[in-house]
């Protein structure tokens, strides 16, 4: 059974409270009062401590107090940990504060902690921002919880919050097999969204990911720059316009794309340490390089286990090579390294891989490491 929970936040529980008083069955017009006194108070504590004196299925309470309590009912979750994903903005983390007492206060069976995410950027002020960088943090905090608690034992409610983030984090479920819950306020009760084809074709990750970890480093590009790239990759950018120029970016879906392919990645094909009798040192041609390149190259060899050895290549297209990242180009893994003075050369690493999906996984922990883009 699932035992940690991911909800998304809205703004409904402060919106009720400061609306005029509505007759229902759990709540009289005193307390409503009382609440709309502490919020104006900004007193977060006692405003918890009051709601959590009513029923959670009551209106007031909010979209997130309602889908998590039916969760719960429904045995959908044995609530061991919540956790609260709320926007960047002073209401986000007034809702965090107030969800986080409130669930404590609720003495539910079972409950050990109750947590609020401020996710950087999900705020409504600057969409730009909300689009390129909100969204991938959305992203970025559910992997991490993913992660750490493993996406066996999460349940995400994608009730309340903004539709894109809601959108996002069904679709992040969809995407590494775990179930999402939603609630729109005009159903009588929770839903689980029905399981959907969303796989991503992991196959073209290991050429382009020296690119991907540009963008996911915030790199833009110009529609020229990006001419000649894979559909399949191009559908994971956004586009905009700069200064009448159309750019592009990373989107939710590639944030997506690239944390699906690092959770999913199973830990028995990672690569493992290489014995030292099988080290080797790095060799390099005879050939002039870019400064600061050999030591790069002999600094990386000890410091990864998992790699035996490394040697440089021939200056093929040359002017191609931008920064330090790493790919894996038929069937071989390669690094580039460009110098201040943007001259740039290449190297082969060798590792005991076996599989092509262990190349890909190599490189992607390089440029997480390695990688300035």
């Amino acid at each position: 059974m699932r035992n940690h929970l991911i909800s998304t936040v809205g703004v409904s529980l402060l919106q009720n409270i400061r609306n005029p008083y509505r007759p229902e069955k759990w709540l009289t017009e005193p307390q409503h009062q009382q609440l709309q006194e502490l919020l104006n108070n900004n007193d977060w504590g006692r405003l918890a401590t009051s709601l959590a004196k009513i029923d959670p299925s009551a209106r007031i309470c909010g979209a997130e107090i309602n889908s998590v309590h039916e969760a719960v009912v429904r045995g959908y979750v044995i609530l061991n940990h919540v956790h609260f994903l709320v926007s960047d903005t002073d209401e986000g983390k007034n809702i965090g504060k107030v969800l986080e007492s409130y669930f404590i206060e609720r003495g539910i069976d079972d409950l050990q902690t109750a947590n609020y995410h401020i996710i950087s950027d999900l705020q409504d002020e600057k969409p730009s921002r909300f689009k390129t960088f909100g969204l991938r943090n959305l992203v970025r905090q559910i992997g991490d919880l993913v992660q750490q608690y493993g996406a066996d034992n999460i349940l995400i409610d994608a009730t309340g919050g903004y539709k894109a983030q809601i959108a996002i984090a069904a679709i992040f479920g969809q995407a590494l097999g775990m179930p999402v819950l939603y609630r729109h306020e005009r159903f009588s009760e929770i839903i689980n969204f029905p399981p959907m084809p969303v796989v991503f074709d992991y196959s073209v990750l290991g050429e382009n990911e020296m690119l991907l970890s540009r963008f996911e480093r915030g790199a833009t590009l110009t529609l020229a720059e990006i001419d000649n790239l894979d559909e399949k990759i191009r559908v994971l950018l956004e586009e905009e316009e700069v200064d009448g120029e159309s750019v592009f970016a990373f989107g939710a879906v590639g944030q997506i794309f690239l944390t699906g392919f690092r959770l999913r990645f199973p830990r028995s094909r990672e690569l493992r340490p290489v014995a030292m009798a099988e080290k080797q040192a790095p060799s390099f041609r005879d050939d002039h390089y870019p400064i600061g390149f050999k030591e790069f190259v002999i600094r990386g060899c000890s410091e990864v286990a998992w790699i035996k050895t490394a040697h440089s290549l021939p200056y093929d297209k040359q002017k191609s090579i931008k920064g330090i990242g790493f790919y894996v180009r038929e069937g071989k893994l390669i690094g580039t390294f460009q110098d201040k003075d943007n001259f740039g050369s290449r190297f082969e690493i060798l590792t005991n891989a076996e599989y092509p999906d262990q190349l890909t996984w190599a490189a992607d922990q390089l440029n997480q490491k390695y990688g300035d883009g």
